[in-house]
């Protein structure tokens, strides 16, 4: 099959993309264990994945020291932090490339051992997740009950994300993406499950979305409606929130119209609504019995990417027929780390290595390149191939 509306050349924002395909942001964190700032390790790992024209969306990055979730998980609030952004950023423009840096503020999906001063992690209510988190030398110990944010100190949290913004694009990102997915603070904020605040900010849809609006509003005044995107991913399973398939509708029908008078760089939608590629991996489930990508869109008029275990079949599909303008992919993106290249020249793709979970997260050593940048890469150049291709049609015609 081919993927010429996948391949073809579009515009996001300011962007002269050459192609749909996006990275879509993946923790992994491999960052330096002491700072927690990219290295050289890790400007490789852009660097394999950067295309001339192609756009790539960083893994979750803590806007603040509260909303850190993870050990070797990057922040952008240090100056080590900005420094070592300065690195990957440069080698990906050097490439011909763009990138995003995803804000992702862990809000209760994490530990007070993670936290400054040993605070309990921060939340809109009181709603403890289940299960275990790690913590320092590779422990794992049970989520801790979150600590309720009291209205006043709302626009604090708002500034943490304006500041990250600004701080992003100081070193070099395209744009932000703010992560309101995966059961991280802005989603909590937007589920029932975790939102139980009785104030403006609890209870309707319209109350429930209104602290993500006022991120969103904060971070386009700070660098620029062109540079801020937002992720969203109602219906999946992951951090333990679950939502009905009625209230993520509603969410939809009422944050697509809100965004699409903000004129953001674009929105990501991610799902997980049934393709086969999902039953690869047993870490999530499909949510919905309806298209969640299909209906947002007529809700949205936009730029829209969407996400979620799709094959490329599919991703090509969603864009022949409009619904979607930009693809952002995950594990294929781990075991073929020059995945355009490959779509465009009929290659085939490793399917099986990226879904080896084990692999996905750096481990001690940290600098263990296994499952990070040792994945084959090809030679292979989309302009090159569909250079070759224009002069073998313009030989049969002229012949």
């Amino acid at each position: 099959m081919g993927y010429d509306n996948l391949l073809s050349p579009t515009q996001v924002a300011d962007l002269p993309l050459k192609h749909r395909v996006v990275m879509s942001a993946m923790t992994r964190t491999r960052n330096d264990p002491i700072t927690e700032s990219p290295r050289e390790l890790n400007v490789l790992y852009y660097t394999q994945r950067a295309t001339d024209g192609g756009l790539l969306i960083s893994e979750g990055a803590a806007p603040c020291a509260m909303g850190r979730g993870y050990i070797r998980a990057p922040g952008v609030y240090t100056e080590a932090h900005l420094e070592g952004w300065k690195l990957v950023t440069d080698a990906v423009h050097s490439k011909g490339g763009f990138i995003f840096c995803q804000l992702m503020h862990a809000g209760r999906v994490s530990h007070s051992s993670l936290l400054p001063d040993n605070q309990l992690p921060i939340a809109p209510s009181a709603v403890k997740l289940d299960g275990l988190v790690h913590i320092k030398d590779g422990a794992k110990v049970p989520y801790e009950t979150p600590r309720a944010l009291e209205t006043h100190e709302l626009p604090g949290v708002v500034a943490d994300f304006t500041n990250a913004a600004k701080n992003a694009i100081s070193c070099g990102f395209d744009g932000i993406e703010l992560h309101a997915g995966n059961g991280y603070l802005l989603q909590e904020f937007l589920a029932k499950p975790t939102n139980l605040r009785t104030d403006q900010y609890g209870g309707s849809v319209e109350n429930r979305c209104r602290f993500v609006l006022e991120v969103v509003d904060a971070c386009v005044e700070a660098i620029g409606s062109k540079k801020v995107g937002i992720k969203f991913q109602q219906g999946v399973t992951f951090s333990g929130l679950l939502e009905t398939e009625e209230d993520s509708f509603l969410q939809m029908a009422y944050l697509g119209p809100e965004l699409e008078k903000r004129n953001l760089a674009y929105v990501c939608q991610s799902s997980l609504n049934g393709d086969p590629y999902y039953k690869m991996s047993k870490l999530t489930k499909p949510n919905f019995e309806a298209d969640p990508y299909r209906f947002f869109r007529s809700h949205y008029k936009g730029t829209l990417m969407i996400n979620g275990g799709l094959s490329p079949e599919k991703a090509e599909e969603y864009v022949a027929d409009g619904t979607a303008d930009l693809v952002a992919f995950g594990v294929l993106f781990l075991a073929n780390a020059n995945l355009p290249a490959l779509l465009a020249s009929g290659q085939v793709l490793d399917l099986a290595s990226g879904w080896k979970v084990q692999l996905w997260y750096g481990k001690n050593p940290a600098d263990d390149p296994v499952g990070y940048t040792d994945w084959p890469l090809v030679d292979a150049v989309i302009s090159t191939i569909k250079s070759a291709a224009t002069a073998v049609k313009e030989t049969v015609v002229g012949a």
